[in-house]
């Protein structure tokens, strides 16, 4: 049967982003101008209004992520867009519906049009902020796992995080928050200290030399229930120290490049820490469906009423993939760099 789709035209050429080969973006990535894509079985042809440029895609564009699919494939793992055509009768209630799309890095969504699988998304309030939702797929998914995942934290409990500045930092700002939770941020700026703050952290620090006195003039008494890690290197070790009996430190990306070393005796084994690691992939492979709905559509009534938000930097053109790429691998920027594909 041919797809079933909404009244304008979907044969149209489109644009696409493409990795060919491991390496500088740069070099490795290529737009194409393919025909639209067909639906087959419980497919969607979803029109893509805007899609994130995330740490994790300049990982796999270089080749060091922790995926490594055969090439040439489509990029972009999530995104806000609408579905125009379904392959069947029992979707055809979606045409015409806004829907995010989950990073199953079956699709991709840096393009005009993308096919994804009906259960690849998740439809969403129309009325929501778009460029809020485009980052729905993978952002404050991410913090609302790492802040419920491993420890049941309480109000009045204390956490830390370092690069507390990106766009997770700004969600675990906010959703800890919103749980009567106190945020230690640390960065690497003095900017950026004032915009954790902004957000609503209660302390934020730099990281330099003066880290340890930093922390202990910023915790006091407080002993922290959880350390969450995007950046790694030795400010983990000294947040270690401040962890709480049984306490929890999660990793969850590696961007300073540095090697993270706890203190075996003095925290992991005298005081019973755990070091956990977390990718986002391993959830949405092994976790229930409904565990999954459930997750999206709380943060999604967040986002709806604008309680969850990070900051957008730049939008892009898929025209200029190379200038909006380059500026994603900068670490002093103000947000997100998001493609507008349409």
């Amino acid at each position: 049967m041919e797809g079933l789709s909404a009244p304008f035209d979907v044969a149209n050429s489109m644009q696409a982003l493409q990795l060919t080969k491991f390496g500088d973006p740069r070099d490795s990535v290529r737009l194409v101008s393919p025909g639209a894509p067909q639906p087959v079985g419980r497919e969607l042809l979803i029109d893509v209004h805007a899609a994130p440029v995330h740490p994790s895609d300049i990982h796999l564009i270089r080749g060091f992520y922790g995926l490594q699919p055969e090439l040439p494939i489509d990029l972009g793992a999530d995104g806000v867009g609408t579905v125009v055509q379904t392959a069947a009768d029992t979707d055809r209630e979606l045409i015409g519906r806004r829907v995010v799309l989950i990073p199953t890095y079956t699709h991709g969504t840096w393009a005009g049009k993308t096919v994804a699988d009906k259960r690849s998304t998740v439809v969403v309030d129309e009325e929501a902020d778009l460029m809020q939702l485009a980052m729905l797929g993978v952002t404050p998914i991410t913090a609302q796992l790492l802040l419920t995942k491993y420890e049941e934290l309480k109000p009045g409990d204390w956490i830390a995080q370092t690069g507390a500045n990106s766009s997770v930092g700004q969600h675990i700002v906010q959703l800890a928050r919103l749980g009567q939770v106190h945020t230690v941020n640390l960065v690497r700026r003095e900017a950026a200290a004032a915009e954790a703050l902004a957000a609503g952290g209660d302390r934020a620090i730099v990281v330099d030399d003066d880290l340890p006195k930093r922390l202990q003039d910023a915790l006091g008494a407080n002993e922290l229930a959880l350390v969450l890690d995007s950046v790694g290197g030795p400010a983990i070790a000294e947040l270690a120290h401040h962890v709480r009996y049984g306490g929890k430190i999660v990793t969850y990306g590696a961007l300073g490049g540095e090697r993270t070393e706890i203190e075996v005796r003095r925290d992991l084994i005298y005081r019973d820490l755990s070091h956990h690691g977390f990718w986002m992939n391993n959830w949405l492979q092994r976790a229930p469906r409904a565990e999954i709905e459930s997750t999206y559509r709380a943060i999604l009534a967040l986002v709806s009423r604008g309680e969850l938000k990070a900051r957008i930097d730049q939008t892009f053109p898929l025209s200029r993939y190379k200038e909006a790429l380059a500026r994603a691998e900068r670490y002093e920027r103000a947000g997100k760099v998001v493609f507008r594909p349409d």
